[in-house]
C-alpha cells in the first residue's frame, strides 16, 4: 500500500507537530466501592461462628431416654449448603454466616470430679443451644 499512487493527487507527506498541545494523561480509576458486610438476622445476644469451630470445638447432643444423637448444627447447615448447591447450580453460593447463643458448658466424663479451678481446657465442652444461619446466593436478586 505504500507504493500507491493515485492520480494527480501530491505526494507530500505532511506531519503535524501537535507535541506542544500534549498534555500528560491522567488515569482516573474508578474505585469500586467495599461491600460492607451488613447484619441479616438480629444479633441481640448471639456470637458469630464458624463451621470449623461448629466441627471442632463443639458437642453433639443425644437424647437423654436412649442416647441416640440428635442432628448436629453441623450436619444441618452442610446438608442445606450441598442443597442449595445442587438446586442453584451455576450459581455463586457464599459460606454461611452462622449466629450461636445460648451457650452449653459441660464436660468430658474424665473429668466429672475434678474441681472447676481444675478443669484443663481439653476436659471442657461446649453446645450451643441455639444457631441461625444464612447462605447468601448474590447472583440471584
Amino acid at each position: 500500500m505504500r507504493n500507491l499512487v493515485i492520480g494527480n493527487l501530491p505526494q507530500n507527506r505532511r506531519s503535524l507537530n501537535l507535541g506542544e498541545y500534549a498534555e500528560d494523561a491522567t488515569l482516573v480509576m474508578e474505585e469500586q466501592p467495599t461491600k460492607e458486610k451488613r447484619p441479616l438476622f438480629i444479633e441481640a445476644n448471639t456470637m458469630e461462628a464458624t463451621l470449623d469451630h461448629l466441627k471442632s470445638d463443639c458437642i453433639i447432643p443425644v437424647f437423654a431416654k436412649d442416647n441416640e444423637a440428635t442432628l448436629s448444627h453441623v450436619a444441618f447447615i452442610e446438608t442445606v449448603q450441598d442443597a442449595a448447591r445442587t438446586f442453584f447450580q451455576g450459581e455463586q453460593i457464599e459460606l454461611p454466616d452462622i449466629r450461636v447463643s445460648h451457650v452449653i458448658k459441660g464436660r468430658i466424663p474424665e473429668a466429672i470430679h475434678k474441681p472447676a479451678n481444675q478443669l484443663l481446657e481439653s476436659d471442657k465442652t461446649i453446645y450451643y443451644e441455639r444457631c441461625a444461619f444464612v447462605i447468601e446466593i448474590p447472583t440471584i436478586y
